[in-house]
């Protein structure tokens, strides 16, 4: 929930920076979380090698592609819609754990995904006037975040959550710089308080994230990522938005109550377990 609530600050952070290129709020974005990694790293007496390198590298590439997507997203579309379409990422990270990571999909768990997606879907819906190509962005978005957080769910079983999260900026920082440098400009004083609030929010999502994934199924984790939705329909309405409706409120109702009954379901499969 936390990591949740994170991104979406994350995401009115690059939203209220429109003048500044994707691949540029990327690469300061991977900065500032360099720096308050390190930072964290002093406090571990002796962290860990890496394992897995070259799972490690994969999890850091997807992430940028997505973090490219979305902030690209977020430029051509309104917030709410941008965070909308990426939600439906559960349906990609379901596929790619029962794929990749041998994690069961039952019809039960299919169920509170469905749920969750009605429930996005009346929060915000599909405006019209979105344009494809922020749409296919946006979908891109989903497509690549689901495989990295799959990844992160199979690193966490070797590897130091540190180790994971400072992975992703130091591989996004050179190819942000490589693919996108030459279009860089000069942020003025507001916007580097955009790009700081942006680089701090992400991080701490990360971190979050991280953490939430030792203990949560790749698709669970990603179920309980819907509660963004509605983080970003009450940010929205304190920059400006009009306050939501009575379909809005259907559908967030409907996001909580999918993130529950698939906590009860949880919870059940964990004290049958525990008996067995």
């Amino acid at each position: 929930m936390a990591a949740a609530a994170s991104f979406v600050v994350m995401a009115a952070s690059a939203k209220a920076l429109p003048r500044l290129p994707t691949l540029e709020k990327v690469f300061f974005r991977s900065l500032i979380s360099i720096a308050l990694t390190l930072w964290a790293m002093k406090s571990v007496k002796q962290l860990p090698r890496p394992k897995r390198w070259g799972l490690l590298t994969l999890r850091a590439v997807l992430g940028f592609a997505g973090l490219a997507c979305y902030f690209e997203a977020i430029a051509r579309m309104p917030l709410g819609t941008a965070v909308t379409i990426y939600n439906v990422n559960p349906v990609f990270a379901g596929i790619f754990g029962v794929l990749f990571l041998g994690e069961a999909f039952r019809l039960r768990q299919g169920l509170t995904v469905a749920i969750g997606l009605v429930g996005v879907a009346l929060v915000k819906g599909f405006n019209p006037s979105v344009t494809w190509d922020g749409v296919a962005f946006a979908m891109g978005t989903a497509i690549f975040s689901a495989a990295a957080y799959s990844s992160v769910r199979k690193l966490t079983e070797s590897e130091h959550s540190l180790t994971i999260v400072i992975a992703f900026p130091l591989i996004a920082l050179p190819l942000s710089a490589l693919f996108g440098g030459s279009s860089f400009l000069m942020p003025s004083d507001f916007e580097w308080l955009w790009l700081l609030l942006l680089g701090v929010s992400t991080q701490v999502g990360q971190v979050c994230l991280t953490h939430g994934l030792r203990h949560h199924t790749a698709s669970r984790a990603m179920q309980i990522s819907y509660l963004g939705v509605i983080f970003a329909m009450g940010l929205g309405v304190l920059m400006g938005d009009a306050a939501p409706g009575a379909w809005e409120m259907i559908g967030a109702l409907l996001i909580v109550g999918s993130v529950a009954f698939g906590k009860v379901n949880s919870s059940k499969t964990s004290s049958t377990s525990a008996r067995g």
